[in-house]
């Protein structure tokens, strides 16, 4: 099954030089979420109506481990969830979500991982396997945000996803240039500028990303607010 959102979400927010994340906290933790979400719809196997996650007909494996437990997490909680509510509860699983994808990655090639340890406990870096990959894709994206290239459905779904977890700081060096794409991607977002089939799915997905980031940020201040009295 084709999983490009989730693969351009993750090559695009590993740092190349530190093999970790560029994004952190719940950017990363929803963002994950969001992507493979994305997949799951752009594949047809959910579906996206009055702002409930419909799951489609079509439930056999995908193959990939992490989309069958999303999409059975969804098909067998006999109740229909909206969009926002089910990005807050896989959030609660995003750390596993992530590492599957990682360990999928490196089983096809895309991903290569380096094996750490500090004061005796494992863990693991990550890097861009392809040499130029990573950046070809920053080449692409700012063709399409800046310079009005036609985009794929998953790009689509990508740049939405840029808007949520400002991925602007990844794709830009910063100064102008950073600026300018953080502009032209709210452009995007709030004109759909490029509207077809797929774009109600990219715009809740979007939506609740970025309604789960603020309440859980809300929520922490307002933990550290009555811890502080």
């Amino acid at each position: 099954m084709n999983h490009k959102v989730t693969e351009h979400f993750i090559s695009l927010s590993l740092n190349p030089e530190s093999g970790r994340y560029l994004i952190l906290g719940n950017y990363l933790t929803y963002g994950i979420i969001g992507a493979i979400l994305m997949d799951l719809s752009l594949a047809g196997r959910i579906s996206i109506e009055n702002h409930d996650i419909i799951p489609g007909k079509d439930l056999s494996s995908t193959g990939i481990p992490a989309f069958d437990r999303m999409l059975s997490t969804i098909s067998e909680s006999g109740k229909l969830r909206n969009i926002k509510t089910w990005i807050r509860r896989l959030g609660n699983k995003a750390p596993w979500y992530r590492k599957e994808m990682q360990k999928n990655f490196v089983d096809q090639g895309i991903l290569k991982a380096e094996k750490k340890r500090f004061i005796g406990i494992p863990y693991r870096l990550h890097y861009v396997a392809r040499p130029g990959y990573r950046k070809n894709l920053i080449i692409r994206y700012k063709e399409v945000i800046l310079y009005n290239k036609i985009p794929e459905d998953h790009e689509i779904m990508v740049i939405g996803l840029m808007f949520a977890c400002k991925m602007h700081r990844v794709i830009a060096r910063g100064g102008t240039e950073r600026r300018n794409v953080r502009k032209k991607i709210v452009e995007i977002i709030r004109d759909n500028k490029f509207a077809n089939d797929i774009n109600q799915a990219i715009m809740e997905v979007q939506a609740a990303i970025t309604a789960s980031i603020a309440a859980t940020a809300a929520m922490s201040a307002a933990t550290a607010s009555s811890g502080g009295n």
